[in-house]
């Protein structure tokens, strides 16, 4: 059957295929040149629009070496490319700077198809489906398949013809897994390293910062929470009893105690005040119980749940006391434990509720950059549950771009979630120039503060008027309780004075030397004009965080795992890299 359209156009369909004939009139006289020349000479072969085809699945001969799939282009799919992928594409420059061989290269050791079993999808491939993902902001990876199925542009990114099959989207999920966070950095260290090479890293100031990401999943809610820790407290108790995993009900007045207690631990003001909450709970409980025994699967919350009281009941913390008083006590601190292994959103163990900022309450995960401050090149990345103080995180970043660059930065600006003893301690140890803001300490009564007390070079504390205090025994903590030795006479002495130290005083004060001592230092520094200068170059660079959740949803964690998202973080950092390369035309040779 043979079919004639506008323009000299006709299709023939028949039992051996279809058969679409195109009138040059169709196309620009330019182009259609080009299409000519693609199809009477070699040109193809060496051409950008064929380096997908070229690249992302070829095979290496030697002994070992996973086998990947092998996709086959037509005719017709090269026609739509000429039309439908533009050379000078925002896509197709960023396409040119990826190292699709060396991604292949590095995810390798995780395949083990050499001799046996099916071929598998090329981990470039896979790896150029994450990229469309972060870069077109799809609400989930089974849209972006459908995406990608329907767009000239995303098939060739992807090294697919027109009517080549699709993976799954369980595919992508299978890909994650198999090859992990540690190769998805390796694939990072590459992009920093070409980075490094083509002169986009000084190495003299880096910045850190890290931003509040929410979690892909359902928070709970105080009173689920409440829920949640008195269903764990209860299990707990049932196999403390027991010794093995047993249905019998607790006694209903340690189940009301453990209640309260989990009511009390949350610290959740309207639970606190609500006389019926204990009880509320229960009924819940009982809800979830009937509810979990009709369910064929346990949920993630469950698994979770029971791992913790799996947890605790390897720690052998002892048996709940006779006397209630006792009980209560012995509760109370066992609910602290459960509380800091227990899930705080459905559908994502990992992540956790924390204050951003010290007043909005969010659930997900803390995403740090370290940043060179010659263009703004990413060189590490950190992601941890909100409930992780961000001091912690700095250091493994510096060392992370160490080994990435060869060497420690001369300085480095941060907020003042940084300004702690241990970070000034290793910036000191490795020579590294802190610009820092200074914290602020948070006094429990009125009087001059910490910052009022300095130390001579005998290594003294001096009060506000200059005069030595007499030092006491150091406590386990560490702190050194300080006393003022003329405290009487001091016409600075009502000022100085807490409120409970009043109205003679002396003046008592407890602090820890060294840290102090240091802290005192980095709020001196805050005054130099090098410090201004560097925090104003780092302020200026926070518009990366704003960059990042504008084009590649940095503001929301995509997956349900710190594992998960610590990949999505890594996709992050190596596009704004790689999009920094392919704005300065640094294209990867071998891919071309």
């Amino acid at each position: 059957m043979t079919l004639h359209y506008g323009y000299e156009s006709s299709v023939r369909c028949d039992a051996e295929g279809l058969t679409i004939r195109l009138s040059a009139s169709l196309f620009d006289p330019q182009l259609w040149r080009v299409i000519i020349a693609w199809f009477q000479t070699h040109v193809r072969v060496s051409h950008w629009l064929s380096a997908p085809f070229r690249v992302m699945a070829v095979e290496k001969d030697i002994p070992g070496s996973p086998r990947w799939k092998q996709v086959g282009i037509d005719v017709l799919s090269w026609v739509i490319f000429h039309l439908m992928v533009p050379p000078e594409d925002a896509l197709v420059k960023l396409w040119q700077v990826i190292p699709w061989q060396v991604i292949n290269d590095l995810c390798a050791s995780a395949y083990k198809n050499a001799k046996s079993g099916r071929r598998a999808w090329a981990p470039a491939q896979l790896f150029a489906f994450l990229v469309l993902f972060f870069v077109l902001a799809a609400p989930s990876e089974h849209e972006l398949l459908r995406m990608v199925a329907i767009v000239p542009l995303y098939r060739w990114f992807c090294g697919l013809g027109l009517f080549s099959p699709l993976p799954g989207h369980g595919m992508l999920y299978t890909f994650r897994q198999r090859v992990g966070a540690a190769r998805f950095e390796a694939i990072l260290t590459w992009v920093v390293q070409r980075c490094l090479a083509c002169g986009l890293i000084a190495n003299e100031l880096l910045f850190f910062d890290m931003t509040d990401a929410t979690a892909s999943a359902h928070a709970w809610t105080p009173y689920e929470r409440a829920v949640l820790l008195t269903y764990a407290l209860i299990r707990y108790l049932e196999q403390l009893e027991s010794g093995v995993h047993t249905e019998e009900p607790t006694s209903e007045r340690v189940r009301q105690l453990a209640a309260e207690v989990a009511i009390e631990v949350l610290e959740n003001k309207r639970l606190t005040q609500n006389a019926q909450a204990p009880s509320r709970v229960l009924k819940s409980l009982d809800l979830w119980t009937q509810r979990r025994q009709e369910a064929k699967g346990k949920a993630l919350w469950e698994v979770s749940l029971e791992q913790a009281v799996q947890t605790l009941l390897a720690e052998e913390r002892g048996h709940l006391p006779a006397e209630p008083t006792a009980q209560r006590r012995w509760l109370q601190a066992l609910s602290r434990r459960v509380k800091a292994l227990l899930p705080h959103a459905r559908g994502d163990v990992d992540a956790r509720m924390g204050r951003v900022g010290g007043v909005r309450l969010t659930c997900g995960y803390w995403l740090g950059f370290l940043v060179d401050s010659l263009h703004s090149v990413i060189t590490a990345v950190r992601l941890v549950p909100l409930t992780v103080v961000q001091r912690t995180q700095m250091l493994p970043a510096l060392e992370q771009h160490r080994e990435r660059v060869g060497a420690y930065p001369h300085a480095i600006a941060a907020d003042s979630a940084q300004d702690y003893y241990p970070v000034h301690q290793a910036l000191d140890t490795h020579s590294i120039t802190g610009h820092i803001a200074s914290r602020t300490y948070h006094q429990s009564s009125s009087g001059l503060g910490p910052e009022h007390f300095t130390w001579n070079e005998q290594g003294d504390l001096l009060c506000p008027e200059g005069k030595s205090m007499i030092a006491g025994n150091q406590r386990k903590r560490g702190e050194v309780p300080f006393t003022g030795s003329a405290c009487a006479s001091c016409p600075r002495k009502e000022a100085c004075l807490p409120t409970k130290q009043q109205p003679d005083g002396p003046r008592r004060i407890l602090l820890k030397p060294l840290p102090h001592r240091r802290w005192l230092q980095n709020r001196a520094h805050t005054h130099t004009p090098v410090y201004k200068a560097a925090q104003s170059k780092r302020f200026a660079s926070e518009g990366l965080f704003g960059l990042a959740k504008r084009l590649h949803r940095a503001h929301k964690m995509p997956y349900r795992s710190t594992d998960m998202n610590h990949i999505a973080g890594l996709m992050i950092a190596m596009l704004m890299n790689l999009s920094l390369l392919a704005r300065r035309g640094q294209r990867v040779k071998a891919n071309l």
